[in-house]
């Protein structure tokens, strides 16, 4: 039904069709407490830290700007890739984070944040609040747009937000990486961390991260970064994208009491 009327360009079905899927499942969303997470904040006694850089392995890749061919008024003919890398071999935007800690310092992450549609671009691209945090989604452009937030392969919410719309608070109860996608424009998407812990940080656009104040002891560090390589396809009536798979890998630590550790990772 949604890519019948996409393909027809019949905006008042879709918003019909969009706004039932929001009060929907933001329904069921609100009905849905915050989690109880399996964390526990404690009074750490000299704790250590983990720094390093995201880097490319390699030779860097270019991240071909994204062509546009619906809402060119609003949106342009072209749009920087908002996956693109950072500053010479840096990569921005990678969340880096402690696998499976239990215990530590006190949350410092944010339990409310802000997501806008603008220029046809959600903006932050990635962000990591707490999980049980409040997204408040807002549509600063002239035009229809939605939020479909998905954790894993199920949505979560979806909401429609036409020009002039008032923000809508969005609940992400469940711990887990949410990817939020537009449906109209295919190509707009971003990527929100709800964590269960405060061990996370976002690569700057050196590519560097740092966590501090770890307890001691065995862990695995991981980093996330979704693909800024994307096949643009054109078929008879619109074109798809196809971004490549994220990339992930992962190092194993120990910290010991009061010592800085380096872990850097090369993506490729």
């Amino acid at each position: 039904m949604m890519n019948d009327e996409l393909r027809t360009g019949t905006a008042r079905p879709l918003l019909f069709y969009l706004a039932v899927i929001s009060i929907t499942v933001l329904a069921a969303c609100s009905t849905q407490g915050p989690p109880q997470l399996k964390y526990h904040p404690i009074e750490v006694k000299n704790g250590g830290s983990v720094s390093g850089n995201v880097r490319f392995s390699g030779s860097r890749p270019e991240a071909a700007p994204i062509i546009i061919e619906k809402d060119r008024d609003v949106c342009g003919a072209l749009h920087t890739n908002p996956a693109a890398p950072g500053n010479g071999d840096g990569i921005r935007g990678a969340i880096v984070y402690l696998d499976t800690i239990t215990a530590g310092k006190p949350f410092d992450l944010p339990l409310s944040s802000t997501l806008d549609q603008k220029g046809c671009e959600f903006i932050p691209h990635v962000q990591v609040v707490k999980a049980g945090a409040v997204i408040t989604v807002s549509n600063s452009d002239k035009v229809l747009h939605n939020a479909h937030f998905w954790l894993d392969i199920k949505t979560n919410t979806n909401i429609a937000q036409s020009e002039g719309s008032p923000p809508q608070q969005v609940p992400l109860n469940l711990p887990g990486l949410y990817t939020v996608k537009c449906d109209i424009h295919p190509w707009m998407r971003a990527f929100v961390m709800a964590a269960e812990h405060p061990y996370f940080a976002v690569t700057d656009s050196n590519g560097h991260y740092s966590l501090t104040n770890i307890p001691p002891g065995k862990y695995t560090v991981k980093v996330w970064r979704d693909s800024w390589t994307i096949d643009q396809l054109k078929d008879a009536t619109q074109r798809e994208y196809d971004w490549r798979s994220d990339y992930r890998d992962q190092a194993p630590i120990e910290i010991e009491g009061s010592r800085m550790d380096t872990v850097n990772f090369f993506l490729h």
